[in-house]
């Protein structure tokens, strides 16, 4: 007799940079999915990166003090 077992596999959390527009100007974000008890997908934001400009000065900063 075959019997199907049906197996809960764990929620992973996965993190992606989603984008804001906000008065005309875009914004940057690492969010992460969580599932709520409903089983719905709710976005949390892990950390706020700015806009473009804001993210190549920290990239530029990082080449200048770290070589």
């Amino acid at each position: 007799m075959f019997f199907n077992l049906i197996v809960p596999i764990p929620y992973m959390n996965m993190a992606y940079i989603r984008t804001k527009k906000i008065k005309g100007n875009i914004y940057y974000y690492i969010v992460e999915g969580k599932l709520n008890k409903k089983g719905k997908v709710k976005q949390k934001v892990i950390k706020y990166l700015g806009n473009t400009s804001r993210i190549l000065e920290i990239f530029d900063f990082y080449d200048k003090n770290h070589k």
